[in-house]
């Protein structure tokens, strides 16, 4: 006996004479038992002395008399990649990192024992069949390899875990579902699916977190209304279970990660006022964006290579269309009386016994011909 009151039990082999007691579930005994004995179900041992069968007595009674016997810290067990947190209440410098006091009462241990066997139970099985080639580890004496069970008398139908599952360590019948990042404060439940204890919910990363009345995520669990009172900067998730980032406006095609900070998906781009709206390589010009990479031309234009460009119905001859039915002409041209955007070449000097065919050039009547000295 300790001086602390407790009784070392040795693990060695028992060498006494005295009796040997076969006990499997106390390490450790307080005596005197205040309130429980404290029972560890690792293993097994053997504890010798002449008080053994005393010792065993009283904390068989002790066992009985508490209801369930005693209760462990660990929050549902040992799940299928299921992982606790200890005991402690939401830690205030460490955002979304929460250490929560797991040693509750009787009603929340029978919600976690409702949870994990509704979970468990509907969580797939996880095992395929897959068709592999028939083979025969002993010779027929016919030479003949016997029938396959698949599509084909060649092939055979065997179970594999199917993808997004892995075989069980301790039953290779069963396949566990794969979560690759750990399930904190949940079961994994499928490929990369978890599904939230009791008083937790899931983030929009997908992280179980506390919520009332154990704790409130980027807030302040008002036991009295059993609801979460955001920090500054913050609101209630439309579940109203926990806290995120606000920004003014909302971000449109995009997400919140931060107060007042928006992130665009795919295709989308920050606008000046901070929302998310489309975006079109190169720009459209005389349109609008209106989804990744379309473009909706405005009245009075077009679609080209260069985004969106002005209709000119009747052409614009030897000028550029600018606008809606508007042309301006090139160097050395006008527009001519006729109108209709017709663009006519002009000359500095009137072209006498001949036309202007273009810039300061003039092609003779039938009959003339052109002075090399006066070309005009």
């Amino acid at each position: 006996v300790k001086s602390d009151n407790s009784i070392i039990v040795p693990r060695g082999k028992n060498t006494s004479s005295t009796r040997v007691v076969s006990f499997k579930f106390t390490l450790a005994i307080n005596v005197p038992l205040n309130p429980y004995c404290a029972v560890d179900r690792r293993g097994s041992f053997k504890m010798s002395g002449k008080y053994s069968a005393l010792i065993l007595a009283i904390c068989g009674v002790a066992v009985l008399a508490q209801d369930g016997g005693v209760k462990s810290w660990r929050k549902g067990g040992s799940a299928s990649h299921g992982h606790m947190v200890m005991n402690q209440t939401v830690v205030e410098d460490q955002p979304g990192s929460t250490m929560v006091d797991l040693h509750r009462g009787n009603d929340s241990q029978s919600a976690l024992d409702r949870f994990m066997n509704k979970t468990k139970t509907a969580i797939p099985t996880g095992v395929c069949f897959e068709e592999i080639p028939t083979i025969s580890l002993v010779k027929p004496n016919n030479g003949l390899i016997p029938a396959g069970n698949g599509s084909d008398p060649s092939l055979s139908r065997v179970q594999v875990c199917c993808k997004g599952f892995e075989r069980n360590v301790h039953n290779f019948r069963k396949c566990d579902p794969i979560c690759e990042q750990p399930c904190f404060n949940g079961l994994c439940v499928g490929p990369n699916t978890c599904s939230c204890y009791p008083d937790f919910v899931q983030n929009r990363e997908g992280k179980c977190v506390p919520t009332c009345p154990i704790g409130c995520d980027n807030g302040v669990c008002d036991l009295d209304l059993r609801r979460c009172t955001c920090k500054e900067g913050f609101e209630l998730d439309k579940s109203g279970l926990f806290c995120v980032p606000g920004c003014k406006g909302g971000c449109g095609v995009g997400r919140c990660v931060a107060v007042n900070t928006c992130v665009c998906d795919e295709g989308y781009t920050p606008d000046e006022d901070g929302l998310c709206v489309p975006k079109c390589e190169g720009g459209c010009g005389a349109g609008d964006c209106i989804a990744p990479g379309v473009c909706q031309c405005r009245p009075g234009y077009e679609k080209s290579d260069e985004g969106c460009e002005p209709i000119c119905s009747n052409g614009c001859f030897n000028g550029l269309c600018t606008a809606p039915e508007v042309c301006s002409c090139k160097p050395g041209y006008a527009m001519g009386p006729s109108g209709n955007n017709k663009c006519e070449a002009t000359c500095e000097r009137p072209c006498l016994n001949g036309d202007c065919t273009g810039p300061n050039t003039c092609t003779c009547h039938r009959g003339y011909v052109l002075d090399e000295t006066n070309q005009f």
